[in-house]
């Protein structure tokens, strides 16, 4: 999504404070979506590592592609195939090795290759998140290792930082930002409770146009007794039901007469 995006200290100009503006690409994924995630990953990791775990959770952006170059350069990434999109679990050299040694209850201690043994607990490891990564791209997303190829079909980043039992980094990136549902703003329960402004129209007796011409204020126009006193009920001048005017009690009313059901009803 392209934002306008203005810069925070103006500059004077004539006599005037301008402040320089730019268009800038802004992530449509809601932060709630990638908070999800967030505890997903750390109820994972604390379950796997059998000890509480803290993290820091990065706002998603949309890198350019010398970012996404630096983002993938050295990384291991785990993409995840799910019903409403790609993503993929992206670890930097130096965090797959924090993350494979902490299974153990190890130090990372210095930048190595992964053995052949840490590299099967990182699948493993990889294979748990991608549970956790399934509320943003649908069902139980299968996953495939995608080496350290630049995800260039990816277009959402974000990072969660671990601060403890390890520092590492694990990041998140997504094909496509999920769709939001459409959630109607009102149901039909809200409006129950609303007052509406009916009024009913009487089918008046024929007159001759000379005897139209001739009302005025005041003019009493008969209503004999075969006269048919039906009228009809409208709402917003929209016609909604017709039936019979009478009197039922003191007050005038319309008694409404049989819907396609058979049943009746009075309106007054």
């Amino acid at each position: 999504m392209m934002v306008l995006e203005f810069e925070a200290a103006g500059r004077a100009s004539e006599g005037r404070r301008v402040r320089d503006a730019r268009f800038i690409q802004r992530s449509e994924l809601p932060v709630s979506a990638a908070c999800l995630v967030a505890t997903g990953v750390r109820e994972t990791l604390a379950s796997l590592f059998g000890t509480a775990v803290e993290l820091t959770l990065f706002r998603p952006v949309v890198p350019s592609a010398q970012a996404w170059r630096a983002i993938s350069s050295d990384a291991t990434i785990y993409r995840l195939h799910g019903a409403r999109g790609d993503a993929a679990i992206v670890l930097r050299a130096p965090d797959a090795l924090a993350l494979a040694v902490a299974a153990f209850g190890e130090e990372p201690g210095d930048e190595r290759a992964l053995s052949a043994i840490e590299r099967r607990v990182l699948d493993r490891i990889a294979d748990a998140l991608s549970a956790a990564v399934a509320p943003i791209c649908g069902g139980s997303p299968t996953r495939s290792l995608a080496g350290g190829e630049a995800p260039a079909s990816f277009i959402t980043f974000f990072e969660l930082q671990l601060e403890r039992p390890v520092r590492a980094r694990v990041g998140i990136a997504l094909a496509r930002d999920p769709e939001q549902p459409i959630v109607p703003g009102l149901r039909i329960e809200d409006l129950l409770d609303l007052e509406l402004d009916l009024c009913v129209r009487i089918e008046a007796p024929s007159m001759r146009a000379g005897e139209l011409l001739a009302l005025e204020p005041g003019t009493i126009v008969p209503m004999t007794e075969s006269t048919s006193l039906t009228g009809t009920l409208l709402l917003a001048g929209r016609a909604i039901a017709g039936g019979e005017c009478g009197v039922r009690g003191t007050r005038f009313a319309l008694a409404i007469g049989p819907s396609r059901e058979g049943s009746t009803g009075t309106a007054s």
